[in-house]
């Protein structure tokens, strides 16, 4: 976990808004066009396994993500949250909004926009976590972007754990940073809404309902590595062996066949993708974190009623 402050009073006054611009566009991706007075600004982050929380405050100003930098940032779900002040919003594919305190700009990070500041000054809160975590916890999951929200009883219960988590974030140890990461995760899905999440919780399961989710996400952005074992996911986890098996067993699996089940799922994609036409079955396979080749044909089969061959002729055919 990374925890740092980036501020313009830190850089030289000569070059001050330009060296901040270029760090702005590096760190926060998004460039930055101040308005007409001296341009103001300090953003304290928070790099979580699993979540970005950012606290900034800035005087007027543009903040523009290009099609380049929207390009770097990732699949992530970005949440603006006004705390003072306000600014205005648009989107590709999307209508401009005015976004103000007591409401919340749900932003698909990946997508390029513009958003305008103009009071004198602002303070915003920013959550990002990425869109894989909340697919872990119901892959038909889908919630409303590019738009305005009113804020709710969950959205602030959402804020203030955010604001407290930013705050103390430097000073937790890494697997109980992993525990609140996994809770911001799951007060997310509990502001948007998603009705399964939210019944398991009331039910009384949302502890592990969250461990879970936060185990799939870790499985899902190490999925191709050798590593992935079931001990190395429990050590990161710091729970036991034991533990785990039982989390998958509830889910109606076991640890080694929903790995297993989603290494097959990233291979299936790439054989039937012209990109990956130039590559063999086998090198795929391996890169996808299959060690045992007969093992993986064997798979392959079993899951899709048709050989790995197969799928690729009939794939990239079409």
């Amino acid at each position: 976990m990374s925890h740092f402050i980036l501020r313009t009073a830190d850089f030289d006054q000569r070059h001050r808004v330009a060296e901040f611009e270029s760090m702005a566009a590096t760190v926060c991706k998004l460039a930055i066009e101040p308005g007409d007075t001296a341009y103001a600004s300090s953003t304290s982050i928070a790099v979580l396994p699993g979540a970005v929380i950012a606290d900034t405050v800035h005087s007027a100003c543009k903040t523009r993500r290009t099609a380049l930098l929207a390009a770097e940032t990732g699949d992530n779900i970005l949440l603006h949250v006004p705390l003072t002040g306000g600014f205005t919003i648009r989107q590709e594919r999307g209508a401009e909004v005015t976004c103000q305190p007591g409401q919340i700009y749900l932003d698909p990070s990946e997508v390029p926009g513009l958003a305008q500041f103009t009071p004198e000054s602002s303070r915003v809160l920013y959550v990002s976590v990425p869109r894989a975590a909340l697919l872990a916890a119901d892959p038909g999951f889908n919630p409303a972007l590019r738009q305005i929200t009113q804020t709710t009883p969950q959205w602030r219960l959402l804020i203030a754990y955010a604001r407290s988590l930013h705050a103390e974030a430097g000073d937790l140890p890494p697997d109980q940073l992993q525990l609140c990461a996994a809770h911001l995760q799951d007060l997310l899905i509990l502001a948007l809404g998603a009705e399964r999440e939210a019944a398991q919780i009331a039910q009384g399961r949302g502890a592990r309902a969250a461990r879970l989710k936060a185990i799939k996400a870790d499985i899902e952005a190490h999925l191709t590595q050798a590593e992935l074992t079931a001990g190395w996911i429990s050590s990161r986890h710091g729970i036991s062996d034991r533990y785990l098996r039982s989390l998958f067993a509830q889910d109606g699996t076991s640890f080694s066949d929903y790995v297993a089940g989603r290494r097959l799922m990233r291979v299936h994609r790439q054989l039937t993708d012209p990109r990956h036409a130039g590559h063999s079955i086998s090198q795929i396979a391996l890169d996808a974190g299959f060690g045992d080749i007969s093992w993986f044909n064997a798979r392959f089969r079993a899951a899709f009623g048709t050989t790995p061959s197969e799928v690729r002729a009939g794939g990239l055919c079409r």
